[in-house]
């Protein structure tokens, strides 16, 4: 199987690679980051990885997507885990619009050129997104982080319906992890945070699964059920609850 992990220099989509790497199967890694990439090649046998450095808010983002598929010889499962996430409670503009490009605008570049890819060539294609729980409640700690997370899983669930529209053999995984100890959070302990080994664990077994939605892990299932229950009135109250963590990432 030919598997292309966008944004695997670190974190969670390292740690996705790298199993995918292990189980045998041929595998695209892309970030920004030249050395990271040709270190994860290294390690694997020759011919299993196939890095390609780009950035995904770079305008030509989708053209550097193709040129990796093309030398692949095709692409089956694409994981998109690139982005990243500030908290912003004095709303600075530029880390705001920075997280959009990236977050927003460089999922709707890669995912619209793979939809039409698979689509257009009449191929079976599975695409998968990281989000993240704070899509499912506004966090005004982190407003762009939150929205822009939001936005990945909403256009994830579009582009779903679309496959029918178009008549599609595409499926579509959307990942929603709780706290994870990757740089993210930079070493800070916060209640039921998750290995980046162990959630990536779960995100492969998802998309193995084909699951239309995955929260990561089962204690954040649960409480993602609780959050969804919380009226708006009550939520915006709590958040004098969160002003110790305005810095928390």
């Amino acid at each position: 199987m030919n598997v292309i992990v966008i944004g695997a220099t670190s974190g969670i989509g390292r740690a996705v690679a790298e199993i995918y790497i292990r189980q045998g199967h041929r595998v695209g890694i892309t970030g920004r980051r030249e050395t990271l990439l040709q270190e994860i090649a290294s390690l694997a046998p020759e011919g299993a990885v196939f890095p390609k450095a780009f950035d995904v808010s770079g305008e030509d983002a989708a053209l550097r997507l193709a040129g990796l598929v093309e030398a692949m010889g095709g692409v089956d499962v694409c994981l998109y885990s690139s982005g990243y996430g500030h908290t912003n409670t004095v709303l600075e503009p530029s880390l705001e619009l920075g997280q959009i490009d990236v977050n927003a605008k460089g999922f709707v570049r890669c995912a619209a050129w793979l939809f039409n890819y698979w689509a257009g060539h009449g191929l079976k294609g599975h695409l998968a997104v990281i989000s993240s729980v704070a899509s499912i409640l506004p966090l005004g700690v982190c407003p762009a982080y939150s929205a822009t997370k939001k936005f990945e899983a909403f256009y994830a669930q579009t582009l779903r319906q679309l496959a029918v529209i178009r008549n599609a053999d595409i499926r579509i995984t959307v990942i929603k992890p709780g706290f994870v100890d990757t740089d993210f959070i930079h070493g800070r302990h916060f209640p039921m945070t998750i290995r980046k080994e162990k959630a990536a664990v779960k995100i492969v077994r998802a998309i193995k699964r084909n699951k239309k939605t995955a929260v990561i892990d089962g204690r954040w299932a649960a409480l993602g059920v609780l959050m969804r229950m919380i009226p708006s009135p009550l939520w915006n109250w709590s958040g004098r609850f969160f002003r110790p963590y305005k810095d928390m990432f």
